[in-house]
């Protein structure tokens, strides 16, 4: 007899609770993107590095750039791994609220320029056999002498090595059909489909942009996957049945805009290297942002 395990916990619901809104419509570089916890998963998204500046003033291109930088941690709380999740972030432009001498204010116009990880694997070869067999077995009455006893036989088998991995994998989208500025991203990452272990529990995403002027914009982020696998679903089902919502969480579908603004103080930790706000430039790469600043935890470090 076989016994379907779901584990229910009655706990207290606190999805969404904690930083996805704005202190006030206002708020500018919102660090704490999402902060969200459950009865199977801790989630976080802070954002860790902003920083305003210009592209190559080296070489006299000042253009106006932005490199951001997301920290995320999807925890699991009990037995559930993540399978598969995915992220995506989108830019849009802020209405001026006040007009330039010479008429309407332009907007920012930004387009991701750069975006890292661009796409990274971790491989787990296991050997794999596979054996063909083939054979015809006969005997021919004793009267018949002339003809012998029919016996053909074969067998072979081969071995070779098959590929399973952990993978994380990115790509980005246009405005719009007549808009080709780079304005939408997404990163999809899948767990090694052959260890069961789950996605690691902790990334870095990195973005670079180039802007037409230092207006402000605006950024969206949000886990558009998620998929821990029946089991947990299930669990989840039970759980929001059976557990009284808590009336002052936030709701799960609101995430406020990060409002950014070129003028305002960057975020620069301390642990942040070689990172010149006059030569953003420099982070781009034919492979994307280099590891150093976009990385998976237990792949890249």
């Amino acid at each position: 007899m076989t016994a379907l395990r779901i584990p229910i916990l009655a706990t207290p619901r606190n999805d969404g609770e904690g930083k996805t809104q704005n202190r006030d419509p206002s708020q500018i570089h919102r660090r704490d993107i999402l902060n969200r916890e459950d009865a199977y998963f801790h989630t976080n998204i802070e954002m860790t590095v902003c920083i305003h500046g210009v592209w190559d003033k080296k070489n006299n291109d000042v253009t106006p750039a932005t490199f951001i930088v997301l920290t995320c941690e999807v925890t699991s709380l009990h037995e559930f791994k993540t399978r598969k999740l995915k992220l995506e972030v989108d830019f849009d432009n802020v209405e001026a609220s006040t007009s330039s001498a010479d008429g309407q204010r332009r907007a920012s116009n930004m387009s991701i320029v750069s975006r890292g990880p661009h796409v990274i694997s971790r491989y787990n070869k296991t050997k794999v056999s596979m054996r063909r067999e083939r054979g015809l077995d006969g005997e021919i009455g004793a009267d018949v002498i002339v003809k012998p006893g029919i016996n053909l036989h074969q067998l072979s088998s081969q071995e070779w090595e098959a590929q399973y991995f952990e993978e994380a994998k990115s790509g980005v989208r246009h405005a719009s059909s007549t808009d080709h500025r780079y304005t939408k991203v997404w990163w999809i990452f899948t767990q090694n489909r052959k260890s069961r272990t789950g996605i690691a529990p902790g990334f870095q995403i990195a973005m670079l942009l180039r802007r037409e002027t230092d207006e402000p914009f605006k950024g969206n982020v949000a886990i558009t996957e998620f998929d821990a696998g029946w089991r947990h679903k299930g669990a989840a089902a039970w759980h929001d049945f059976f557990s009284k919502q808590d009336p002052e969480a936030e709701k799960d579908d609101i995430i406020d805009a990060i409002n950014f603004d070129p003028t305002a103080e960057s975020i620069r930790p301390g642990w942040l290297k070689g990172v010149d706000a006059d030569q953003l430039g420099d982070l781009e790469t034919e492979a994307g942002i280099d590891k150093q600043y976009a990385r998976v935890w237990g792949v890249d470090l």
